[in-house]
């Protein structure tokens, strides 16, 4: 099945990413925490496209001038968009659908701080698009890490609110009252705050590291700052 997948992600800059770590990190160690987790996820679907050659993959980034700094982590399985918009939900839009002309296909959007998400999760969040009108990721803190559709509805999107614990549930609302049929993935857990760092940590310490799923990157810098 052909899909395309799009990755939000702000520019890894000392003091401008990964804030909320900075109870416990400085800004140039988160800095550096975000360009490991940067490294491992375009790693991974990387290796998601070298089995599933119809996946085109983006990058949506912010803000627009830090291309350049972006392009020397990337590698040619991706394109580089822009995010476009007054808050998250717009911009998530936008990207979902500047990346559905591109490649007139089914779309998925996630973020760039998942450097555990299985690689099992990834390739059941496009298959599930084959039945279902819309693929759901739930996160611990009552959002969701991933949400994927077969074209962009804008209504998903129209929250005054982000970032809260009512976000998953106003979103299944929206899709339920225009008749969305959708496929859940497992729960899982983006990495904000420093107790969803701890929780990566012994996440890690039980993996496997000769699988290519395994976040090495992210592993590393975690063992260096902690």
């Amino acid at each position: 099945m052909k899909a395309a997948f799009v990755i939000m992600s702000r520019a890894p800059i000392a003091g401008k990413t990964k804030t909320r770590l900075q109870s416990h990190l400085s800004p140039k160690e988160c800095a550096e925490l975000h360009k490991a987790f940067l490294k491992d996820i375009i790693n991974k679907f990387s290796n998601i496209k070298k089995k599933y050659s119809q996946l085109d993959l983006y990058l949506s980034i912010t803000p627009p001038e830090s291309e350049n700094l972006f392009k020397e982590l990337l590698n040619e399985d991706f394109k580089i968009i822009t995010q476009k918009g007054k808050d998250l939900g717009r911009k998530m839009y936008n990207s979902l659908l500047d990346a559905y002309q591109l490649s007139n296909s089914p779309v998925i959007i996630t973020g760039s701080d998942l450097p555990s998400l299985p690689i099992s999760i990834i390739t059941e969040s496009f298959a599930g698009l084959k039945e279902r009108d819309l693929v759901i990721g739930p996160s611990l803190d009552g959002g969701y890490y991933l949400l994927g559709m077969k074209k962009p509805h804008a209504f998903l999107f129209e929250q005054q609110k982000w970032g809260n614990k009512s976000v998953l549930e106003k979103t299944l609302k929206a899709a339920s009252k225009y008749d969305l049929k959708s496929h859940f993935l497992p729960e899982w857990y983006d990495v904000d705050t420093f107790n969803e760092l701890l929780i990566l940590r012994e996440y890690l310490k039980m993996g496997d590291k000769s699988n290519n799923d395994y976040p090495i990157e992210s592993k590393k810098i975690i063992d260096k700052l902690l």
